[in-house]
């Protein structure tokens, strides 16, 4: 096969994930101040795209014709997941579940950035300390004024997402770890298609932010670290 003749996806699911982890790390060196909350904000909205990209990467790997792709691309992405997961084994994603109801609530985060709109709140604090209290999501109780969203709350969002990653393709989906590796990170059409069992290489740098800031990923992902020759 010539290289003309492989079609290639454009996978983006572990930049996202190793752009969270940096932003945290970033964020925890500016501690609390304006550039400290900005990476922080940073890490939030990756760690809800990255729920997105990877609903997306699901909808891909089932090969279903592009109409019904684009009709489903208008779907929020855990309807998405639903999809894939009753292509995969007959089952329907547990909206009821702690992890459903967390990933659930990051989206929501993501929308309130994305879509902004009037939103009542009361002034609270006393004389010099007053602010306009916009209430928090429901289940991560994470505020809705984006202004205060710092280090430990995109730590909290991080956990959500792969929490729900976790239960989503190791138990609902029962895929193993090269299995998610090939359907999030090769390139390759066919071989996603095929999914064939694939591992991925990080250098030493990557490896320690990863283990320091989300090393659920390492259950989830087979990720092998690549150390350079002395």
């Amino acid at each position: 096969m010539s290289l003309p003749d492989i079609q290639f996806v454009d996978q983006r699911a572990l930049t996202l994930i190793f752009d969270i982890v940096i932003f945290l790390e970033q964020s925890e060196i500016a501690g609390e101040t304006q550039l400290g909350f900005a990476n922080a904000r940073s890490s939030i909205a990756n760690a809800a795209l990255l729920l997105e990209c990877i609903a997306n990467s699901c909808l891909l790997a089932l090969r279903l014709p592009a109409k019904l792709l684009q009709e489903l691309d208008k779907l929020p992405p855990i309807s998405k997941l639903d999809y894939h997961l009753f292509a995969v084994c007959g089952q329907h994603i547990d909206r009821g579940s702690r992890e459903t109801e967390l990933a659930t609530d990051v989206l929501k985060l993501r929308d309130h950035i994305v879509h902004p709109k009037p939103k009542p709140g009361m002034l609270a604090g006393k004389t010099e300390q007053e602010y306009v209290d916009y209430g928090a999501t429901k289940t991560l109780d994470i505020p809705l004024d984006n202004r205060l969203w710092g280090k430990q709350v995109g730590v909290k969002v991080s956990k959500a997402v792969t929490g729900f990653l976790k239960k989503y393709f190791l138990e609902s989906c029962s895929f193993s770890k090269g299995q998610i590796t090939t359907l999030l990170v090769v390139r390759e059409r066919e071989i996603l298609y095929r999914m064939t069992p694939s591992w991925v290489s990080v250098n030493e740098a990557e490896h320690e932010l990863l283990k320091k800031w989300l090393p659920e990923f390492y259950d989830i992902l087979d990720l092998r670290v690549f150390k350079k020759d002395a």
